[in-house]
């Protein structure tokens, strides 16, 4: 959230704290009662949306995590068909699985993928003759889960942006409908008790105001100006 919104919300939990301090005054009047759990459930909302905006993705923690396996297993694996290739003279299969630890740790993430995509399909014609160098069926499927798995993750970071920008899009939203409950709703019904509980609304009307964090000073909100007198 920015400055403004957690000011904002600031405000918006602080009228609700102070409801919730004062029930006693309020509880009778049925559709006040209703209203002020709508700000709940609303405030709620913008709690979550703010947690999900704010909170750390391990995507990337996770995608180098399956880089790691993946070029391990690639690796021995490409050391095995590369020795297939010098005994049958096999150009291109040398050409594809001539590579070094490093080699693999310096390609981007779409090589690096593409690279093991074909070293397991060459690897998949060739399961008799791997088995006389050890590699087994189940080396091949830890290739072929390791290469799922990398691709997987290398698209979990952007899954993850696309999530908190969906939960930034939405706060303001949810914001401007929980203000939207205090000023057509809260506002109104807590002006009704002026009279019969003047300490009340005195105090609902000073929770009411923004406190501006940034600039250290107080804003009124539209709905909280002090009614005139009767």
């Amino acid at each position: 959230m920015n400055t403004k919104q957690t000011n904002n919300v600031t405000m918006l939990k602080t009228v609700d704290a102070y409801l919730d301090q004062n029930t006693s005054v309020w509880s009778a009047m049925t559709p006040l009662a209703t209203a002020i759990q709508s700000l709940k459930t609303k405030i709620g909302d913008i709690d979550i949306a703010a947690q999900k905006q704010q909170t750390p993705s391990g995507a990337t923690d996770d995608k180098a995590e399956a880089r790691d396996a993946l070029e391990d297993v690639l690796f021995l694996t490409c050391e095995a068909l590369a020795v297939l290739a010098h005994s049958s003279g096999d150009r291109d299969l040398l050409a594809l699985t001539v590579v070094t630890p490093t080699a693999l740790d310096r390609m981007d993430q779409e090589e690096l993928s593409h690279r093991a995509t074909s070293v397991l399909a060459e690897a998949s014609t060739r399961k008799t003759d791997l088995a006389t160098l050890q590699v087994t069926q189940a080396n091949l499927d830890e290739l072929g889960q390791a290469l799922q798995d990398f691709n997987a993750a290398k698209a979990s970071p952007r899954t993850a942006t696309a999530e908190r920008m969906a939960q930034t899009e939405s706060l303001p939203s949810l914001i401007r409908e929980a203000n939207n409950i205090l000023r057509n709703q809260i506002d109104r019904m807590v002006n009704l008790l002026r009279r019969s509980n003047p300490d009340f609304v005195t105090g609902y009307r000073a929770a009411r105001e923004i406190v501006d964090r940034a600039a250290s000073h107080k804003t009124k909100t539209a709905g909280s100006a002090a009614p005139p007198k009767p």
